[in-house]
């Protein structure tokens, strides 16, 4: 194991050991310790394969000490969900308030929501299991991606109003840029030789680009 991973296996173990002593930042911590610890562990061998003993293990921590805080692996992705879509909707919000174009409010979304899961998450594939939660937790965040998905298909058709972007079906410009930021849980490391800032600018500059064949420049720096 590299110096890096083990560095990042004890910012972890550090973080759950925190959350553990403070009761004020105890709830908030200790989700972001256990989503960053199973998705290194996810990632590896799988969500159906892993167990919360190995799990445990990520965090340093006895499963029963585990099991004082989560009692499945089904819990633990829905807080893997639950954080990554309050980080979109927390990211629309702001490009909403920042740019002045509807385009360039779909690139500040698409870099700050960049920014947010690859600086927050880390490397979470779990976000790629999304129908192994209960059926109420799938419920509960497939209500709140919807209301995103409405969000950003009405800031697709204002771009296409404005007249930055060519005529196109908003949902499937959605689907396009949201697919595509998403997969970045399937392959992003932090200690991997691009940080998360570094992609979120690439990220949205590719999909300003791919949203904008009548070449006007659609961005401010």
């Amino acid at each position: 194991m590299g110096d890096s991973d083990t560095d990042f296996r004890e910012m972890i173990a550090d973080g759950w050991r925190e959350a553990l002593n403070d009761s004020e930042r105890k709830q908030e911590m200790r989700r972001l310790s256990l989503v960053r610890a199973a998705g290194r562990a996810f990632g590896r061998k799988g969500f159906h394969k892993t167990t919360l003993d190995e799990i445990a293990t990520e965090l340093s921590v006895t499963k029963p000490m585990l099991y004082r805080y989560v009692k499945s692996k089904q819990e633990i992705l829905y807080e893997c969900h639950r954080i990554a879509i309050s980080m979109a909707e927390e990211a629309h919000s702001a490009a909403m308030l920042s740019g002045r174009t509807p385009l360039e409010r779909i690139s500040h979304f698409a870099e700050d929501y960049v920014a947010r899961i690859t600086s927050t998450l880390g490397s979470c594939v779990v976000l790629t299991e999304f129908f192994s939660m209960t059926p109420e937790d799938t419920a509960r965040i497939q209500t709140r991606r919807a209301r995103l998905d409405r969000e950003l298909r009405a800031l697709v058709s204002d771009a296409i109003d404005a007249g930055e972007i060519a005529p196109c079906d908003p949902k499937l410009a959605v689907f396009f840029f949201m697919g595509a930021i998403n997969g970045i849980s399937r392959w992003f490391m932090a200690d991997g030789p691009m940080e998360g800032p570094e992609i979120a600018r690439v990220f949205a500059a590719h999909i300003t680009a791919s949203l904008n064949p009548t070449g006007k420049t659609a961005l401010a720096g």
